[in-house]
């Protein structure tokens, strides 16, 4: 249950393929740093619809993924992505990737906001912040939250 202080995480489906199983019949763990990348990008777009070309870019800066248990081609594999921390010109990214009921991977990214020419940070729009204030959930890391 989420509350106007602790907001739900953003949830999705991933749809996994056959192929993107390794020779163990596990899927391989460059395919879930693509998942991790498919769950962000529509968590962002549900989030700041508002984002437009050419105002910016948002851009990963690092990512860390823990991998805690092989994920398989089936049962669905389910992702939680939200907001942990919000700063000037970046903000961080929580990611959950869950498989029968159990977390799987967690992924945390440093997004960097930069300018329309890719040339410098800038600080986040009021628009994108107060999107990412919405969903914000401060300090809750994927391994501490699931």
């Amino acid at each position: 249950m989420s509350t106007a202080h602790d907001p739900a995480p953003f949830e999705t489906e991933l749809q996994l393929r056959w192929s993107d199983q390794d020779a163990y019949g596990h899927v391989n763990n460059g395919r879930l740093v693509t998942l991790a990348e498919e769950a962000r990008v529509r968590a962002l777009a549900d989030w700041a619809d508002s984002f437009t070309p050419g105002s910016g870019a948002l851009v990963v800066r690092t990512l860390h993924l823990e991998y805690l248990r092989p994920v398989q081609y089936a049962p669905a594999l389910t992702a939680r992505v939200w907001v942990s921390r919000i700063g000037t010109t970046s903000f961080v990214l929580q990611h959950a990737l869950i498989q029968d009921g159990a977390v799987a991977v967690t992924a945390e990214a440093l997004m960097v906001h930069l300018t329309a020419d890719m040339s410098a940070t800038a600080p986040l729009s009021p628009t994108l912040r107060e999107a990412f204030e919405a969903v914000h959930r401060p300090g809750v890391s994927a391994a501490q939250d699931l």
